[in-house]
């Protein structure tokens, strides 16, 4: 039953954490900020996924770890704050005009 709500809610949290912080760092942190936040996720999701790219035949038992943090946590958290920084940098750039 754990498992089950770990894939669950995994995702869910990693949206809204995402959306929170790409909102903060597209708002007040600004573009460089916004783009290292971007960077350092895309970094995390390149290394799981080479770690998925090196299993090999008959160990497939160990992918379902990293398949679960890539799918589940980081690319949901990746996507959010794209779509929080674009909101937040919508926001900042309003309030300076």
């Amino acid at each position: 039953m754990g498992n089950i709500a770990t894939l669950f809610y995994m995702p869910l949290v990693a949206l809204v954490v995402g959306a929170i912080a790409g909102f903060v760092a597209g708002r007040w942190l600004g573009l460089r900020g916004l783009l290292w936040l971007i960077g350092l996720t895309s970094f995390a999701a390149l290394v799981l996924i080479v770690i998925l790219a090196t299993i090999g035949r008959g160990e497939e038992e160990q992918a379902f770890g990293p398949f679960i943090w890539l799918t589940g946590g980081v690319l949901p958290f990746l996507f959010s704050v794209i779509m929080g920084g674009v909101g937040g940098r919508s926001l900042a750039s309003r309030s300076d005009a």
